[in-house]
């Protein structure tokens, strides 16, 4: 386990999930982060500007946080 600043999307094993969220939650794996074209050198941090809720359509006014898999 990473801290939060330091993670990049090459971090994200397995049971790892990406929350992201404005008003509405959304957990993301780290393949799926991959899948969509993240480059795996791209940081956690940093994906607040590039992340768009589906629901409201906000962009840049979303939270991230990491929940990270026991073990």
């Amino acid at each position: 386990m990473r801290p939060f600043y330091d993670t990049r999307v090459s971090d994200i094993g397995p049971g790892d999930l990406v929350v992201v969220g404005c008003d509405h939650i959304e957990t993301l794996t780290g393949l799926m982060l991959r899948t969509a074209g993240l480059p795996p050198h791209s940081a956690i941090k940093d994906l607040d500007r590039r992340m768009r809720c589906r629901e409201c359509d906000a962009r840049g006014r979303v939270t991230i946080s990491i929940r990270w898999a026991d073990g």
